[in-house]
């Protein structure tokens, strides 16, 4: 496992929205999440639900077990969000801006299925 990392979410991106509670870019609103969390199974082998997608870019957030994760979907990369325990510091560490989230690295889990 790598040491942890901080997340760079741009300032602009991550001022928080007041009137939802949520951080400002980023909605928990998805018509379907289901492929999404299923993505994030493939890639990671954890069956977490989908909590906030990054309204303007690749980037998802997912819950188990108590814990946070964030999952781009572009590089297919997964971290488990170190500094948030429940949706109140999830969303002010975001608001935050860059260095608000710690991450650890999620093991690369479909990497067994390529040559």
């Amino acid at each position: 496992m790598s040491p942890p990392v901080v997340a760079d979410i741009p300032q602009d991106a991550a001022s928080s929205n007041k009137s939802q509670g949520l951080p400002r870019g980023w909605t928990d609103k998805l018509i379907y999440p289901e492929p999404v969390e299923e993505m994030f199974n493939y890639s990671t082998g954890l069956k977490a639900t989908f909590e906030l997608a990054e309204q303007k870019g690749s980037r998802y957030i997912f819950s188990l077990n108590g814990h946070y994760y964030i999952w781009n979907t572009v590089s297919e990369q997964g971290w488990r969000i170190l500094n948030a325990k429940n949706h109140g510091e999830l969303y002010n560490n975001i608001a935050m801006g860059k260095g608000g989230l710690k991450l650890e690295e999620l093991p690369d889990f479909g990497s067994d299925l390529e040559d």
